[in-house]
């Protein structure tokens, strides 16, 4: 059976109905944009109002565009995709469901032979999946695997992982001996190895396949380390402070400029919508870069000279005060 993923198109009509929007706007993560233009088809054609969907990259629940839509003179927004603990944030945004019907039996059967070595597994997801994950526990039970799913707190559900939230596991790390991961996302599963410090599989649904990514994740935390003590000589730091909405953590980017300033770090806040080599090659006076919008960014891209995520940056305030660097992402969250 083709896996069939499925927008909450109810939520929406009946919140159409119910406010009576002139503009809506969509936002919807890449893989899902052509889906979310089909569903504004229907908008359009169901109820005549105006509705605009957002091109620009999404990148997860802090990609929210309240100020985009304002502009556009927008009634409300509906972000679709990445769902959490809530259903609504900001002043506009609506937050739809996005269901993937994938069946897991195959890879969950594959990954017997595996898991049972490790005996205590954490079981983790994503919104998508999150549906999957108690008959996922039970059947792993049933075949001699204990399972542990970590409660949801603040916007997470149980079992529950963000791109850099990780609490769900991090909970668990002591009671468990390895992790599995419920889908297709490397960018996830290597999250959870770096922030539990544990053996990590991905079981992938589409492709029946079950891997490790322990030594990906070891591979990223030298190169992440590496990174954090070139940023020990650097004169001139900009600190790099994210323009979109969830991002903006102004009072961080300020208390690590005061930190730094305390060793003689010559300091300037730069801001940017998106933050990638090609931005910051431009600014040739700098050494080194802090930017507080998103940890993945210091993680998964690549620069030229040392951009550093907000836990990188704390471990090297550590070493300029003479204390060991420790390790810089086992933590339940990275913001």
């Amino acid at each position: 059976m083709i896996p069939v993923i499925s927008i909450d198109e109810e939520k929406m009509f009946l919140e159409i109905k119910e406010r009576k929007p002139k503009v809506v706007v969509l936002n919807a993560p890449d893989g899902l944009l052509n889906k979310a233009l089909e569903v504004a088809s229907k908008v359009q054609k169901s109820f005549g109002v105006q509705v605009v969907t957002i091109a620009n990259p999404c990148y997860g629940i802090c990609d929210t565009i309240d100020g985009e839509a304002e502009k556009l003179g927008a009634d409300m927004v509906f972000h679709i995709g990445h769902n959490i603990a809530t259903d609504r944030v900001g002043k506009r945004t609506i937050l739809i469901d996005v269901i993937d019907d994938v069946d897991f039996g195959e890879v969950l059967k594959a990954s017997l032979q595996i898991l049972r070595r490790y005996r205590k597994v954490g079981l983790c997801t994503i919104s998508q999946h999150i549906h999957n994950i108690e008959k996922a526990r039970l059947f792993l039970e049933e075949n001699g695997i204990s399972v542990i799913i970590g409660k949801g707190k603040g916007l997470l559900k149980d079992g529950q992982v963000l791109g850099c939230d990780f609490c769900t596991a991090f909970g668990i790390r002591e009671s468990v001996n390895a992790f599995a991961f419920l889908g297709q996302s490397i960018f996830h599963t290597t999250g959870i190895a770096l922030a539990t410090g544990k053996v990590t599989f991905m079981l992938d649904p589409y492709y029946k396949e079950i891997t490790d990514v322990t030594s990906k994740a070891f591979c990223i935390s030298k190169r992440t380390t590496l990174s954090t003590y070139k940023a020990l000589d650097a004169k001139t730091i900009g600190i790099v402070i994210g323009l979109k909405e969830g991002q903006t953590r102004l009072e961080r980017a300020q208390s690590i400029k005061s930190e730094l300033e305390r060793y003689g770090k010559d300091v300037s806040f730069i801001a940017l919508n998106e933050i990638n080599n090609e931005n910051l090659t431009r600014l040739r006076k700098m050494d080194a870069f802090i930017q507080t919008a998103c940890p993945r960014i210091s993680i998964d891209d690549s620069f030229d000279r040392p951009v550093l995520s907000i836990p990188q940056a704390e471990a090297l305030i550590r070493l300029l005060d003479g204390k060991e660097l420790g390790e810089i992402f086992q933590r339940s969250s990275w913001v």
